[in-house]
């Protein structure tokens, strides 16, 4: 009979919205903080709807520190960190796919990857002082762009070498071949190192924040760090949380849309005859 039922709330080929294990993670994960909180001074660990409150009141801007403020400067540190990361990434990443020389760049950017995002903004810091974007922007682009690189740069290893000869024999410029054969078939990848550098960029931007700026969404985590109240803490970076991961999950779709034309693995291997 259960069966029937979500049978018959299920589309054809999709599941149902009332039964995606997302929904029962999420409601778990609820459950399971409620009850921890119990244990807990709301200071420490709030319940559930002392929490949806705090986070109600700093986003209509009645806590001490504006809301709209911080979240805008942190947003404007993220774009521009991000923007400069999948230049300077993809740049360098098909250089080294392309290029004879690559085994010359391949120990820095290695050496780059496994520096520690936190040391940059230490670093930073004291090179730089307190600043409003050159510290939070340069410890994203430090940070993140090694792993564009490197993602970029296996991607056009990958590339098809027979369309590459094509160009050259239709003697396509450098250029040409980079925007009419290299980019469109490193589209995937393109898409993949956005969303991976746009996850990061944001973490990285609150974490150089509470080190090297005095406006930003870790400014106030700093805050209320020194204040001992977790709580609000808490309550700052679930709106930050939510926005992010609202755009991460814009992101997919359009990876989605923009690759929905392709057949997946399972209709590819349907229609090919085994007989």
């Amino acid at each position: 009979m259960v069966r029937s039922i979500r049978a018959g709330l299920t589309l054809p080929g999709q599941q149902s919205k009332l039964y995606q294990p997302t929904l029962y993670t999420v409601v778990g994960f609820l459950c399971l903080w409620q009850f921890l909180s119990v244990f807990f001074s709301p200071r420490d660990l709030p319940g559930i709807v002392y929490l949806a409150e705090l986070v109600i009141v700093i986003v209509s801007g009645n806590d001490q520190f504006v809301f709209i403020d911080h979240a805008w400067i942190t947003i404007q540190r993220v774009v521009i960190g991000f923007v400069l990361t999948m230049i300077i990434g993809v740049s360098v990443g098909i250089t080294m796919g392309l290029s004879r020389y690559r085994e010359y760049l391949t120990v820095p950017v290695m050496v780059m990857v496994t520096f520690p995002a936190v040391v940059w903004a230490f670093i930073l810091v004291m090179w730089f002082g307190i600043t409003e974007y050159v510290v939070m922007v340069a410890t994203i682009v430090l940070a993140v762009t090694p792993y564009v690189i490197v993602n970029v740069w296996k991607g056009t290893e990958s590339l098809d070498g027979d369309l590459l000869e094509m160009a050259q024999t239709f003697d396509l410029s450098r250029s040409a071949t980079v925007r009419h054969v290299i980019l469109p078939m490193l589209l995937p990848f393109l898409m993949s190192s956005g969303r991976l550098a746009f996850a990061l960029a944001w973490k990285l931007s609150l974490v150089a924040e509470i080190f090297g700026s005095s406006m930003g969404i870790g400014y106030v985590v700093n805050f209320y760090f020194t204040a001992v109240r977790a709580d609000m803490i808490i309550a700052w970076a679930i709106p930050m949380m939510l926005l992010m991961y609202g755009i991460e999950r814009l992101l997919k779709r359009v990876e989605h849309r923009a690759f929905a034309w392709r057949p997946n693995v399972q209709e590819v291997s349907s229609g090919v005859n085994t007989a």
